[in-house]
């Protein structure tokens, strides 16, 4: 049980994965999330469940939150039910928060000769637009954003630091909402100039955003291939003028 004080302290974002598809040194999108003794796992694609015990053990994970069911940003749920079903001892009962039917449908995945219930080992939340999540004195609000299917970004505040992270989502209202005043916006930038519907952010949309929102700094992710960081931060340059950087497997980012 995390136990609650006066918040003090930073709120940490470690990058655990950012591409589309696991590679040998970069798995898919996830990132865990520290605040106040707090560990919340933020999206887990493919690959993402064996990087994040390289910073903590599973028994230490307080909850985690997915923004959407892509399967690089979803595929290793049925792989932290195996591990929570078949760990050699007992682990709490964790939330797992997100979008509607998420867990009936990491249950189809994993459905052999009985059912496999994920409220056996998790407790089920669904996501929806606003939504509030409190660990400990961390706060995680969600926001629902564009990306054609249910999918949300996030605010996290821990006392008066803010950190948002976008998700996957093309331009939309609520990326400036959940973005505004944040110390840094994580903002994917997947999307390809010709790409319609936009269902992604190009690095000037995450740009855009920022400026919008007057985030302190942009910390630009999940690039479409073959886009090259230099050119991700010069294309966001030209629409915000602030500290901008690009978050690769590793990647400590201080809210």
């Amino acid at each position: 049980m995390l136990k609650r004080g006066r918040p003090d302290g930073p709120i940490k974002l470690i990058t655990l994965g950012n591409g589309p598809y696991p590679r040998p040194d970069d798995p898919c999108s996830g990132f865990l999330l520290q605040a106040g003794g707090a560990n919340v796992l933020i999206d887990i694609g493919g690959g993402v469940l064996g990087q994040l015990q390289r910073y903590i053990q599973l028994e230490d994970l307080h909850a985690v939150w997915i923004s959407h069911m892509h399967a690089d940003h979803f595929a290793d749920m049925p792989l932290l039910y195996y591990a929570f079903a078949f760990s050699q001892k007992r682990l709490r009962k964790i939330p797992i928060l997100g979008p509607v039917g998420w867990a009936e449908r990491v249950e189809a995945f994993v459905k052999s000769s009985v059912d496999h219930k994920m409220s056996s080992y998790f407790q089920v939340v669904e996501l929806k637009d606003r939504g509030i999540a409190e660990i400990g004195d961390l706060r995680i609000q969600a926001r629902a954003v564009e990306h054609g299917v249910p999918a949300f970004g996030l605010t996290a505040r821990y006392g008066e630091r803010r950190l948002a992270y976008t998700g996957d989502s093309g331009p939309c209202d609520n990326l400036v909402a959940l973005a505004r005043g944040a110390r840094a916006l994580v903002a994917e930038c997947f999307a390809t100039d010709i790409e319609i519907p936009s269902v992604h952010l190009t690095p000037e949309d995450a740009g855009l955003v920022a400026t919008q929102a007057e985030a302190t700094r942009l910390v630009l992710t999940h690039l479409s291939l073959g886009l090259s960081q230099e050119e991700a931060v010069d294309r966001a340059a030209t629409t915000y003028g602030g500290l901008i950087e690009v978050a690769v497997t590793g990647t400590v980012i201080e809210g």
